[in-house]
């Protein structure tokens, strides 16, 4: 669904993008729950990749 990478910056654009829907077109506008999702998209694949990092640097650091 994304191509491009996702980082936190990326993350807090699309935050903003719902914050000024929200203001615009309410809390309940089809937008704004869209760009809520998309935002929920990104953090979850944020969080996947990160978890995924942590177990890859555990097994590798294990012996120590």
């Amino acid at each position: 669904m994304f191509s491009r990478k996702i980082t936190p910056e990326r993350i807090e654009e699309k935050r903003q993008e719902m914050i000024e829907l929200a203001e615009n077109f309410g809390i309940n506008s089809l937008l704004t729950i869209q760009a809520s999702q998309e935002l929920d998209t990104l953090l979850n694949a944020l969080t996947k990749t990160r978890k995924a990092e942590y177990f890859s640097l555990q097994k590798v650091y294990r012996y120590f």
